[in-house]
């Protein structure tokens, strides 16, 4: 079992870290939308900050504050920092197409 997330928040573009494997779940549900489109990006910060995220087969657990999940999009996208997408939408918020596309790589969420 494995815990992804944390606290984040790097003051430079990162790269995606092909280790994590919720990361690259959401680079391939969702990385394309998210790196065309600003709305894609901020409904995926609203999916990340505050919201727990598990694997069931493998046990794997996800949670990220709002800089992390503002670092993962930077990340994503390839530019910029978590600064960028800080507070870019409502928190704890996942839309049914973020769902659908993370439920495809075997995770699911609950919000608090």
């Amino acid at each position: 079992m494995a815990e992804y997330g944390g606290w984040g928040g790097l003051d430079e573009t990162r790269g995606v870290d092909p280790e994590d494997a919720f990361e690259m779940a959401v680079v391939r549900a969702m990385g394309d939308r998210i790196r065309a489109n600003d709305e894609a990006a901020a409904a995926m910060w609203s999916a990340l900050a505050n919201v727990d995220w598990r694997h069931p087969e493998t046990g794997d657990n996800a949670s990220y504050t709002f800089r992390a999940a503002g670092d993962m999009i930077a990340a994503i996208r390839g530019q910029g920092t978590y600064m960028d997408w800080y507070c870019c939408g409502p928190s704890g918020t996942v839309s049914d197409e973020i769902a659908a596309a993370m439920a495809l790589e075997g995770w699911v969420f609950s919000v608090d």
